[in-house]
């Protein structure tokens, strides 16, 4: 196999990019200085010749710059692409994790970089955009870290080797510059994602210009002394740093400054003596962007008045807790206009937040207090020293319980148009079916906190209903309803959003091949208890009470086992596929008082016909089971459905139902049939396995033939095989027809010249 830079290496440079080698499997060039590189075919051919064609092939952003969607929501980063083609033009698209992805473009006058703030969602990912620029670079071709697979170009538009570089798209500094804006935009408005970072824009600065576009305030000694009256010397302490700074820089870094730093400093509570002098002397009177007084002046907060404190205190002291998470003082901020959420703080960001909100306390020297601090001085102030808990439809006292109640009313009403949808389209007309899926939600409305340890999993086409029957049952308790799409959502770190969630849905979540994170599913769906991971917070152990709901249209969606008890597993009926005008009359009936009539009857439905901890046996768990099969199980599966016990698909040996065989070549056979991407167990252990299908094989004798010895072994008919897998692994399959006159006994010429 031709390796990419020996593929793309040499077109890359013909094409007109500059180009680096990229270390394999990493997103790292293998040589250094690399940002000085002018790359040549030589270069290329020197590359190839020094081991390094294995590796990736990257495009240094100086020619060419990248605009890197770092963003996970695949609604956001369409509009995203749409922006850019209508505002700046169609570029080819690269994919790594998907949905992110990078456009290349080209420039006439370089610039550094632009990145985007951070904002972080419920499952705290963090999505961002940023523009690769000068000094930079993007692996065009080779293999991603994380899914080790190989990066791929929107197959439309061709790769980047498919497009001459000055055929790109122009991208102008300011494009780039309206672009991040439109995505801080679009995340700030459309989003209920929080700020986590600001963003960063590096600009090339003359330093001979610096006085011209950093100047300094016309303001004297007083003056100065005077504004920083208005800030806060408890600041944060990055802010407190820029006080330092600008000073320095206003009177030129001469003592002047650092004593009247001092002086300020002293006014706050983490003042430490000497700490000004020497962290003044540290400041440099180069820089390249000093902080000045105008960036002083931005923290001068103005004083609110009396009844501006009566006005917000109290929703302060309704809406905001005091509560110790693992140790670390925390503030929870009840957020009513967001589905009524909950926002984690620490102390410090949240006095940052509400420093434009400060009263003038005391009579002989009044003093700024943060709204904040008064907020904690106050006697009304809620406290849970006990921590954190998640009690569904409960009161608790001690802790703060993060559940937020049920989003409607529950009141007697007609709930016949959500039956009719989930008999006739979830359950596909099946009522037994039907009367499972509904007293699986019942019990988790009427025992939240009684984990039954069953994943619901609904497959089927696009546009059948699938993901409307999790938004429906999801939408009676919006707080603790999660919908994701990425398995490290489920079973990866940072998992906070899970210690309040009731339904998890995995929307069209692929399940079924990570092996890796198998044990972790599993355990979620079971486990009564759950370790949560909050960033900046040490791990603990809180209740699990999480419900999942697997939507998704692939065949294989969930890793079921053989004596599977944990899934249960549907297909969606195809009647109302892509049917709107249907989907439309059943959101109108949920919205019109459908909704307070759907809790109420979950609330009251008999539970004692149903034992729901006896999943149905359906086609689909079926299915789920059979794609889940080991090596060994999956091969008698496969020859029993073939009617033949073969080497490979298209030829080789193989061994008839009913035959006598060499116990070695069935092995061997078994061996062959296991694909790249998995490993064959030896030997011993094939033949434990096989032992589980009692009689299947059998009668092991010892045979001669041309002076060589070797045993054999007898194979039950195809009939007999059949029943026994079906009744080993508590089966139905439904078993294709095997016309046995196009069978061959390859066989007999292992007997004639034991070669066995």
């Amino acid at each position: 196999m031709m390796g990419f830079l020996q593929e793309y290496g040499h077109k890359l440079v013909e094409q007109g990019y500059e180009i680096v080698p990229i270390m394999k499997n990493k997103k790292a060039p293998m040589l250094s200085g690399w940002q000085d590189i002018r790359s040549t075919h030589e270069d290329v051919d020197a590359w190839l010749s020094n081991g390094h064609k294995d590796g990736g092939v990257g495009v240094l952003c100086r020619n060419t710059i990248a605009v890197d969607i770092d963003c996970y929501d695949k609604n956001l980063n369409k509009k995203l692409v749409m922006w850019l083609e209508e505002n700046v033009g169609t570029s080819p698209v690269r994919y790594g994790n998907f949905p992110k992805c990078i456009l290349p473009y080209r420039v006439e006058q370089t610039f550094k970089k632009i990145r985007s703030c951070e904002y972080e969602d419920a499952m705290s990912t963090t999505h961002a955009v940023e523009v690769l620029a000068d000094g930079q670079q993007f692996v065009a071709y080779g293999v991603h870290p994380t899914t080790q697979k190989p990066y791929r170009w929107n197959a439309s538009r061709g790769g980047i080797a498919d497009h001459a570089q000055n055929s790109l798209p122009l991208m102008t500094r300011e494009k780039a510059e309206a672009f991040v804006s439109y995505f801080e935009q679009c995340a700030g408005n459309e989003t209920n994602w929080e700020l986590a970072r600001k963003g960063v824009s590096h600009v090339d600065i003359d330093p001979d210009d610096i006085s011209m576009l950093k100047p300094k305030m016309d303001v004297d000694e007083a003056g100065v002394k005077e504004l920083l009256n208005s800030v806060d010397p408890d600041a944060h302490h990055d802010d407190w740093v820029k006080v330092g700074m600008a000073l320095h820089h206003h009177f030129d870094g001469a003592d002047t400054g650092w004593m009247i730093w001092d002086e300020w400093s002293a006014e706050g509570s983490k003042y430490r003596e000497n700490e000004c002098e020497r962290r003044y002397a540290t400041f440099d009177t180069k820089g390249r962007a000093p902080v000045t007084m105008a960036s002083v002046k931005q923290m001068e907060k103005a004083v609110v008045s009396e009844q501006v404190i009566e006005e917000r205190l109290p929703r302060m002291l309704k809406e905001w807790a005091f509560v110790h998470v693992e140790g670390s003082a925390r503030v929870i901020r009840e957020d009513v206009g967001k589905g009524n959420s909950i926002v984690l703080y620490k102390l410090e960001d949240l006095k940052k937040e509400h420093m434009n909100c400060r009263v003038l306390s005391g009579d002989e020297k009044p003093k700024l207090l943060n709204l904040v601090d008064m907020w904690l001085e106050h006697p009304d102030r809620r406290t849970y020293a006990a921590g954190l808990s998640f009690a569904p439809d409960m009161e608790i006292l001690d802790r703060y319980n993060l559940w937020r109640g049920w989003s409607f009313i529950p009141l007697k009403g007609d709930v016949e148009p959500w039956l009719e949808f989930v008999t006739s389209v979830v359950a596909d007309g099946n009522q037994i079916h039907a009367n499972y899926i509904i007293s699986w939600a019942a019990q988790m409305v009427q025992h939240p906190m009684d984990k039954i340890g069953v994943g619901l999993v609904l497959r089927g086409r696009k546009g059948t209903g699938k993901t409307k029957f999790g938004e429906l049952l999801g939408g009676l308790f919006k707080a603790h309803h999660k919908i994701v799409s990425r398995a490290e959502h489920v079973t990866g770190n940072f998992n906070r959003h899970l210690e309040d969630t009731l339904l998890l849905q995995a929307d069209e979540a692929y399940w079924a091949g990570a092996k890796a994170s198998e044990g972790a599913l599993k355990d979620l769906l079971t486990n009564p208890e759950i370790t949560i991971e909050r960033k900046g917070v040490d791990a603990y152990t809180a209740p699990n009470y999480t419900r999942i709901l697997f939507t998704s249209n692939e065949e294989f969606v969930v890793p079921a086992s053989l004596d599977e008890r944990r899934f249960a597993v549907f297909d969606v009926g195809i009647e109302r596929k892509q049917d709107s005008k249907y989907f439309s009359q059943l959101d109108r009936w949920y919205n019109t008082g459908g909704a307070g009539a759907l809790l109420e009857y979950l609330k009251t439905f008999d539970l004692s016909t149903t034992n729901l901890r006896l999943v149905p046996q359906t086609d689909a768990l079926q299915d789920q089971k059979l794609e889940a099969l080991n090596t060994v199980d999956q091969w008698l599966y496969n020859g029993l459905m073939s009617g033949e016990l073969r080497e490979n698909r298209v030829a080789g040996n193989c061994i008839g139902w009913g035959d006598e065989a060499p116990k070695s070549e069935i092995y061997h056979i078994y061996c062959s049939s296991v694909t790249k991407f998995q490993m064959p167990v030896k030997e011993s252990a094939f033949w434990r396995a096989i032992r589980n299908y009692a009689n299947m094989f059998s009668g092991e004798t010892h045979k001669s033939v041309a002076g060589k010895r070797f045993r054999t072994i007898q194979v039950c008919g195809l009939e007999a095989g059949r029943f026994i897998f079906d009744a080993s692994n508590g089966l139905k399959v439904d078993w294709a027809e095997f016309d046995e006159s196009k069978t061959e006994d390859v066989f007999d010429d292992i007997w004639e010249t034991g070669d066995a």
